[in-house]
Protein backbone atom coordinates (compact mmCIF):
# COMPACT_ATOMS: atom_id res chain seq x y z
CA UNK A 1 0.00 0.00 0.00
CA UNK A 2 1.51 3.32 -1.06
CA UNK A 3 0.80 6.97 -0.36
CA UNK A 4 -1.97 6.94 -3.00
CA UNK A 5 -4.44 5.98 -0.26
CA UNK A 6 -4.08 9.56 1.03
CA UNK A 7 -5.21 11.11 -2.24
CA UNK A 8 -8.91 11.87 -2.43
CA UNK A 9 -10.09 12.24 -5.99
CA UNK A 10 -6.45 12.33 -7.09
CA UNK A 11 -5.71 15.36 -4.88
CA UNK A 12 -3.97 15.69 -1.56
CA UNK A 13 -4.79 18.47 0.92
CA UNK A 14 -1.85 20.61 1.96
CA UNK A 15 -2.51 19.76 5.61
CA UNK A 16 -2.33 16.04 4.94
CA UNK A 17 0.76 16.56 2.77
CA UNK A 18 2.51 18.50 5.55
CA UNK A 19 1.74 15.83 8.14
CA UNK A 20 2.84 12.96 5.88
CA UNK A 21 6.11 14.71 5.15
CA UNK A 22 6.67 15.59 8.83
CA UNK A 23 6.11 11.94 9.75
CA UNK A 24 8.59 10.58 7.20
CA UNK A 25 11.16 8.45 8.97
CA UNK A 26 14.29 9.15 6.97
CA UNK A 27 15.66 11.20 4.07
CA UNK A 28 14.82 8.46 1.54
CA UNK A 29 11.16 8.33 2.56
CA UNK A 30 11.06 12.13 2.63
CA UNK A 31 12.37 12.34 -0.95
CA UNK A 32 9.92 9.65 -2.10
CA UNK A 33 7.02 11.61 -0.57
CA UNK A 34 8.22 14.87 -2.12
CA UNK A 35 8.35 13.22 -5.54
CA UNK A 36 4.85 11.79 -5.05
CA UNK A 37 3.50 15.17 -3.89
CA UNK A 38 4.91 16.77 -7.07
CA UNK A 39 2.80 14.34 -9.11
CA UNK A 40 -0.22 15.69 -7.19
CA UNK A 41 0.63 19.30 -8.04
CA UNK A 42 2.30 20.16 -4.74
CA UNK A 43 5.85 21.20 -5.59
CA UNK A 44 6.32 23.85 -2.89
CA UNK A 45 7.42 21.64 -0.02
CA UNK A 46 10.28 21.54 2.46
CA UNK A 47 11.16 19.59 5.59
CA UNK A 48 13.61 20.41 8.36
CA UNK A 49 14.25 19.46 11.97
CA UNK A 50 14.11 21.60 15.08
CA UNK A 51 15.21 20.48 18.53
CA UNK A 52 16.22 21.77 21.92
CA UNK A 53 15.01 22.47 25.41
CA UNK A 54 11.64 24.23 25.54
CA UNK A 55 13.04 27.78 25.66
CA UNK A 56 15.47 27.08 22.79
CA UNK A 57 12.78 25.35 20.76
CA UNK A 58 10.41 28.31 21.09
CA UNK A 59 13.15 30.68 19.92
CA UNK A 60 14.23 28.52 16.97
CA UNK A 61 11.04 27.03 15.56
CA UNK A 62 9.62 30.10 13.77
CA UNK A 63 13.04 31.32 12.64
CA UNK A 64 14.02 27.91 11.23
CA UNK A 65 10.66 27.42 9.52
CA UNK A 66 10.71 30.85 7.86
CA UNK A 67 14.32 30.37 6.73
CA UNK A 68 13.54 26.93 5.25
CA UNK A 69 10.42 28.22 3.47
CA UNK A 70 12.24 31.24 2.02
CA UNK A 71 15.43 29.40 1.05
CA UNK A 72 13.51 26.75 -0.90
CA UNK A 73 10.92 29.05 -2.49
CA UNK A 74 7.97 27.48 -0.67
CA UNK A 75 6.85 31.05 0.04
CA UNK A 76 7.99 34.36 -1.35
CA UNK A 77 9.75 37.14 0.52
CA UNK A 78 6.45 38.95 1.02
CA UNK A 79 5.11 40.16 4.38
CA UNK A 80 1.81 38.29 3.84
CA UNK A 81 3.64 35.04 3.13
CA UNK A 82 5.91 35.41 6.14
CA UNK A 83 2.93 36.28 8.30
CA UNK A 84 1.16 33.12 7.09
CA UNK A 85 4.14 30.91 7.86
CA UNK A 86 4.54 32.47 11.31
CA UNK A 87 0.93 31.81 12.24
CA UNK A 88 0.90 28.28 10.82
CA UNK A 89 4.06 27.43 12.80
CA UNK A 90 2.62 28.82 16.03
CA UNK A 91 -0.62 26.88 15.48
CA UNK A 92 1.25 23.64 14.77
CA UNK A 93 3.48 24.17 17.80
CA UNK A 94 0.39 24.10 20.02
CA UNK A 95 0.11 20.36 19.37
CA UNK A 96 3.74 19.84 20.30
CA UNK A 97 3.70 22.08 23.36
CA UNK A 98 0.21 21.16 24.54
CA UNK A 99 1.42 19.58 27.75
CA UNK A 100 4.64 21.53 28.12
CA UNK A 101 6.04 20.34 31.41
CA UNK A 102 8.84 22.11 33.27
CA UNK A 103 11.52 22.30 30.56
CA UNK A 104 11.15 19.34 28.21
CA UNK A 105 13.58 18.38 25.50
CA UNK A 106 11.82 18.59 22.14
CA UNK A 107 12.79 17.18 18.75
CA UNK A 108 10.46 17.50 15.76
CA UNK A 109 10.50 17.18 12.04
CA UNK A 110 8.76 20.19 10.56
CA UNK A 111 7.28 20.20 7.06
CA UNK A 112 5.94 23.19 5.15
CA UNK A 113 3.67 22.84 2.12
CA UNK A 114 2.10 25.63 0.06
CA UNK A 115 -0.30 25.67 -2.84
CA UNK A 116 0.23 29.39 -3.48
CA UNK A 117 -2.85 30.56 -1.59
CA UNK A 118 -2.40 28.66 1.65
CA UNK A 119 0.47 27.31 3.71
CA UNK A 120 0.43 24.27 5.99
CA UNK A 121 2.99 23.42 8.66
CA UNK A 122 3.09 19.90 10.05
CA UNK A 123 5.19 18.86 13.02
CA UNK A 124 5.86 15.39 14.36
CA UNK A 125 8.36 14.38 16.99
CA UNK A 126 8.99 13.72 20.65
CA UNK A 127 9.03 15.69 23.88
CA UNK A 128 10.42 14.42 27.19
CA UNK A 129 11.84 15.45 30.53
CA UNK A 130 14.09 12.38 30.43
CA UNK A 131 15.26 10.08 27.62
CA UNK A 132 13.18 7.22 29.04
CA UNK A 133 9.97 9.25 28.95
CA UNK A 134 9.66 10.33 25.31
CA UNK A 135 6.13 11.07 24.16
CA UNK A 136 5.29 11.38 20.48
CA UNK A 137 3.57 14.63 19.61
CA UNK A 138 2.05 16.10 16.48
CA UNK A 139 0.72 19.47 15.40
CA UNK A 140 -0.74 21.05 12.28
CA UNK A 141 -1.22 24.69 11.37
CA UNK A 142 -2.79 26.09 8.21
CA UNK A 143 -2.95 29.75 7.22
CA UNK A 144 -3.83 31.77 4.15
CA UNK A 145 -1.07 33.70 2.40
Amino acid sequence: MGPEIYAEGGRVSIGRAAMLLAMSQDREEEETLKAWLRTKGLDKVVATEVSGQLADFKQKVVKNAVAAALNTGVVGNDPRHLHGVNHAVLEAAQGILLAAMANPSIKVKLAIVSNGGWVAVGMFGVAALHLATNHERAGLGIMHL
